[in-house]
């Protein structure tokens, strides 16, 4: 960006490098995704970290913390490394479940398909590994009762650990809402960034109040977006973006602002959700950029 600032001052071009940043917006949902989990694992005790021992439910949130002790994203991962550690496993897997099907055991018909793998850099990936453990768990849990797979049976979930497993897709179901809101426009996305980042904060401040006993995860994933929205806000482009349609010229490497002010915002939302001196600067960029450009 330092670089490009250079080249265009050289050309007499107006670019700025921090204004003119832009941030990958899938990066960011997954790190907040990413440190929720890292925090679960990491800190089950504050499930009852502000509760007095004389505060009302505190035996409850004590049952929580020890379900969540035994780290269900971890015993989720061990489970599919397991059955799927060899082709045998995985077709004693697939003929359990087929059978079940055709017995009519389960409560819904399970797909004929295999458990997944999460990767820490795949956007959506932890969500996907866990759903489709629980998708399968019923089939699971029959073939880790034979004989065959006895010592394989502490990968059972508690019905407390499988609650909480529940609780914890409640959670990360809200930045993957967010993340296919985008991916599923076909025009440019970019004034929708900070909307999305806002909807998240708001979807996650709910669940704090139906889940309390993983409010404190959920408050440090939003402490990640809150520090990416406090960076974007800083930046004229995020603002400019808002109230302007950016596009690239066909016939020129110059980025062009166009006179065509978007119909969903315009100021709006800036004055609705950013502060006054945050607001007062949006305005600012913009009308500079289009007495600069035009």
């Amino acid at each position: 960006m330092e670089k490009i600032e250079r080249c265009c001052n050289n050309d007499n071009i107006n670019f700025d490098a921090d204004g003119n940043r832009v941030r990958c917006f899938p990066h960011i949902i997954n790190i907040s995704a990413q440190t929720i989990a890292q925090e679960l694992k990491d800190a089950p005790h504050m499930v009852t970290a502000t509760l007095s021992m004389a505060d009302e439910g505190r035996e409850e949130r004590e049952l929580y913390q020890a379900a969540l002790e035994a780290n269900q994203i971890g015993k989720a991962r061990a489970i599919v490394a397991a059955m799927r550690a060899s082709g045998q496993r995985r077709e004693d897997l697939h003929e359990v479940i087929d059978q079940g099907n055709k017995d009519g055991c389960w409560a819904e018909v399970i797909p004929l398909v295999q458990l997944l793998r999460d990767v820490e850099t795949r956007w959506s990936s932890l969500l996907a590994m866990i759903k489709r453990v629980i998708e399968l768990y019923p089939a699971i849990m029959v073939l880790l009762d034979k004989t065959k797979y006895s010592s394989l049976g502490w990968l059972q979930f508690t019905a407390e650990e499988y609650q909480v497993l529940n609780d914890i897709v409640t959670v990360l179901e809200q930045p993957h809402f967010v993340q296919e809101l985008l991916s599923a426009e076909k025009t440019p996305t970019f004034s929708l960034a900070l909307p999305a980042f806002e909807l998240l904060l708001i979807n996650w401040t709910v669940i704090q109040s139906t889940i309390p006993e993983l409010a404190h995860y959920i408050g440090v994933g939003m402490h990640k977006i809150h520090e990416y929205v406090e960076k974007g806000q800083k930046s004229q482009i995020y603002a400019l973006a808002m109230s302007m349609y950016i596009y690239l010229s066909p016939t020129s490497y110059l980025i062009i602002l166009s006179l065509v002010i978007n119909p969903a915002y315009k100021m709006e939302w800036i004055n609705k959700y950013w502060t006054r001196l945050e607001a007062s600067n949006a305005k600012k960029w913009m009308l500079e950029a289009v007495c600069y450009h035009f």
